[in-house]
């Protein structure tokens, strides 16, 4: 038998409402947050209660680049390891991020399971040089924009971070494809919390995903305006 799945607006213990999915009549947040009272992942428990975490999909991330980077990986059509929640406090993916193991079949669509990115394999520098100075990742067009003037500057120099800090869009999107999304999809970045198994109808599950494909255009309209 499928799970069930919808996104709810609903209140949190922090009594404001949050879009979460309802999985089987329950929000995501209460069962991560009775897997880490079990015990499930030493590394979450000392962050406290997980029921006020904000869904990463609603576009209300405080970076535009990070609300449309985790909408490639959304609309990606691959199988993917793909961040749902991230800390409240922060609304950015520099702090927690839970992820789901998401496969895809022609009627369905399986939450295999649910983990924690961890950052003890996180390279800053590497990071850094994955935007701008990321030259395998180049396209043609790459080439024609960028191969005669900042592409072959030196990391750490001036004429760099003049650059970064005039296309912060451009430099931290293309940092979050080729460095975020590949450490992602690496099993020993994760610690796995719990193997869910939930299969979902591919209809339903599509029917959620489109009340969040609502919210994050609306907020990044606001993002455009502000």
């Amino acid at each position: 038998m499928k799970n069930r799945i919808k996104v709810e607006n609903i209140k949190t213990c922090y009594h404001y409402a949050e879009h979460y999915w309802i999985i089987d009549g329950k929000p995501i947040v209460e069962y991560l947050d009775n897997y880490i009272k079990a015990g499930f992942c030493p590394a979450l428990s000392r962050f406290g209660s997980m029921l006020g975490l904000l869904p990463a999909w609603t576009g209300r991330l405080i970076w535009e680049w990070e609300n449309d980077f985790v909408w490639e990986l959304i609309d990606s059509p691959h199988d993917i390891n793909l961040p749902i929640l991230v800390c409240e406090d922060d609304c950015d993916l520099s702090c927690i991020i839970i992820l789901v193991k998401i496969r895809k079949s022609e009627n369905c669509m399986y939450w295999d399971k649910i983990g924690y990115l961890n950052r003890k394999n996180w390279d800053i520098k590497e990071e850094r040089k994955s935007g701008i100075l990321c030259l395998t990742a180049y396209t043609d067009k790459d080439w024609e924009l960028y191969g005669d003037n900042i592409a072959l500057e030196k990391y750490n120099s001036t004429e760099y971070w003049d650059w970064v800090a005039k296309n912060s869009y451009e430099e931290n999107i293309r940092r979050l494809r080729n460095y975020m999304k590949s450490y992602m999809q690496k099993d020993e970045n994760i610690d796995w919390i719990k193997e869910t198994g939930w299969e979902f109808d591919i209809y339903e599950y599509q029917a959620a995903v489109d009340v969040y494909r609502k919210l994050y255009i609306e907020n990044r309209k606001l993002h455009i305006t502000e």
